[in-house]
């Protein structure tokens, strides 16, 4: 991913209107109290201004126009460029106070993968609020632990919200990339089917067919490599009541990981609540939800029927295997993990019938 940079003029240094103020005074040799009767002003208060203790009112920058011949908005944009200013100062000074905090996140992951660029004129923790869309650390934590109710997920990614949060983001921000249709339940289930039968083909062959087949249906499908102990393989959740997403980490690489994952996270888009981010749990975390999408994975991709009838034989050398999978119209690696998840056949048996998937941004 590209980062764009984009830059504004942030000086070190603005002039307060006051000083501004007695320039003008001095040049036309008007005294305070010459120019507190002229405008109704006391002389302390335009003191105060002229020792930058107090700003201009907009009311008081028009009278400074009436009086003096200079421009109200010259008068207002000195008070708010110099207001923004002072505001600015006491942020950096406070978010230099974060230094800890902003070490809670993945920066390598986010620097290799173009989310936070090294070069930035801004300080990491500027560049890590931007990239979340926050305005500090403190309402940082508020909205990530609020949201955080609404993770399915076990009690193992308590302690590293900051991390999986991160990977979350990363989704969202390559969704927002993505343009699709509105969400229509049938014809995404329909077209799970259509890409069942990509499962056959080469990562160069099927992904784009289906980035888009899912998008016709209304739900984004983007890919996201796993930040540092995460160990997420992948996650689903609404962006809004029309748009769904899907973000799939190729944790596994093996292409019988990667289709069950998927299949697991559009289940939990077709049957469960809007409400919930659905995120995939190395530990087994079991749920209602959990087991319902598990179940739909395993039956969309391998018919219960065939399934029984196939391990009813007992017959699991690799040619018969091959077999299955192609009356079935399946690559042959799926069936290889689901035994071997089901411990009909070793771990070590017939891993050479999977496929390696690799990222490109790795």
């Amino acid at each position: 991913m590209e980062t764009r940079e984009y830059y504004s003029y942030k000086p070190d240094y603005v002039i307060h209107p006051g000083e501004y103020l007695e320039e003008v005074l001095e040049a036309r040799e008007i005294k305070k109290n010459d120019l507190s009767e002229r405008i109704g002003v006391s002389v302390k208060h335009i003191s105060q201004i002229i020792n930058k203790q107090a700003l201009l009112t907009s009311e008081l920058s028009l009278q400074l126009e009436r009086t003096l011949g200079i421009s109200a908005n010259i008068w207002n944009g000195l008070s708010s460029g110099y207001s923004l200013f002072e505001a600015r100062q006491k942020e950096q000074k406070e978010l230099q106070l974060n230094t800890e905090w902003v070490k809670k996140f993945p920066i390598k992951d986010l620097i290799r993968l173009g989310y936070l660029s090294k070069n930035s004129v801004k300080s990491l923790t500027e560049n890590v609020l931007e990239f979340f869309g926050i305005s500090n650390p403190e309402q940082w934590e508020q909205y990530y632990f609020n949201r955080a109710a609404n993770f399915r997920k076990s009690n193992s990614f308590k302690d590293n919200l900051h991390h999986i949060a991160a990977w979350l983001r990363s989704g969202e921000i390559e969704a927002a990339k993505t343009n699709v249709k509105s969400y229509k339940k049938d014809l995404f289930k329909s077209n799970l089917y259509c890409i069942r039968a990509l499962t056959v083909k080469k990562p160069i062959e099927f992904e784009s067919e289906m980035i888009r087949l899912c998008a016709e249906a209304g739900v984004v499908l983007t890919f996201v490599p796993e930040f540092e102990g995460t160990h997420i393989s992948g996650a689903a959740r609404w962006l809004n009541p029309e748009k769904a997403l899907i973000i799939m980490s190729l944790r596994h690489k093996t292409n019988d990981h990667f289709w069950f994952t998927f299949f697991h996270e559009a289940a939990h888009i077709l049957l469960h609540s809007k409400k919930d981010v659905f995120i995939d749990d190395p530990k087994g975390y079991e749920s209602k939800e959990e087991n319902e999408a598990n179940r739909y994975a395993r039956n969309i991709m391998i018919p219960e029927d065939a399934y029984k009838s196939f391990i009813a034989k007992g017959d699991y050398y690799s040619n018969n295997i091959i077999t299955f999978a192609n009356e079935i119209n399946i690559h042959p690696g799926i069936i290889v993990g689901t035994l071997q998840f089901d411990e009909k056949i070793p771990f070590s048996w017939h891993n050479k019938l999977k496929e390696r998937f690799t990222f490109m941004r790795s």
